[in-house]
């Protein structure tokens, strides 16, 4: 039986849920409001949000996370995202049941390349959205008695570690759904259930006012 074009894009984006090429640089806010990136990977799209932010919110990761202005965030199926050879086997395992899920964070420093511009989006979001965003941040986390995060090891490149993740991989849920889900918990006017591509997640926030309220693109 030939694989079906559909399942064949979801293939492709579990493969590219488990990649990470690097981030662009700068500054975590203006008078404009709180600064984050959306950065579109092919098949991926990642998180970037201000290093500092996200320690206070989590001050467990600054002991595996080298110096940086940044912190970059991946959600993805365990088994593919820590095997660097996976093949087409292991990632329709993970897509055709739910399996269990982890968080990739990787300290960006001033010297990464940046990526070109239509691959990236910078989003303004008000100081609550923002508060929002980093408590879906804090919950996504699994926690271990008594209360620490469960490091799981080195992640894909230096300054980088795995973490297990609350939820499941899935058909329905995959890395770029929950980016989807993150943005929306801070206010942005997305549907995280109709998102399964990077591609999907950037049109539509490129497509929201840029006079919005609480969550905007910067133009």
């Amino acid at each position: 039986m030939k694989p079906r074009p559909a399942l064949l894009l979801l293939v492709l984006t579990l493969f590219g849920c488990a990649s990470t090429p690097p981030l662009p640089t700068g500054a975590a806010q203006n008078g404009e409001g709180r600064r984050v990136l959306v950065l579109d990977h092919g098949l991926h799209a990642g998180l970037q949000i201000a290093r500092g932010d996200l320690l206070r919110a989590l001050p467990a990761l600054a002991e595996s996370l080298g110096d940086g202005d940044w912190i970059e965030l991946g959600w993805g199926d365990e088994a593919f995202y820590r095997t660097p050879q996976a093949g087409v086997g292991l990632a329709l395992q993970a897509l055709l049941r739910p399996t269990p899920a982890v968080l990739h964070v990787r300290g960006i420093g001033a010297d990464s390349p940046r990526l070109p511009a239509h691959a990236r989006i910078e989003l303004r979001l008000d100081e609550a959205g923002y508060q929002r965003l980093l408590a879906f941040i804090d919950a996504s986390f699994s926690r271990a008695a008594p209360g620490g995060l469960v490091d799981l090891g080195a992640g894909l490149y230096r300054d980088s570690r795995f973490y297990r993740a609350e939820g499941r991989y899935s058909l329905l849920r995959t890395c770029n759904t929950w980016l989807a889900e993150a943005l929306a918990a801070s206010g942005c006017p997305l549907r995280p259930a109709t998102v399964v591509t990077s591609g999907q997640l950037l049109t539509r926030l490129r497509a929201m006012p840029a006079a919005g309220k609480g969550c905007r693109p910067e133009p």
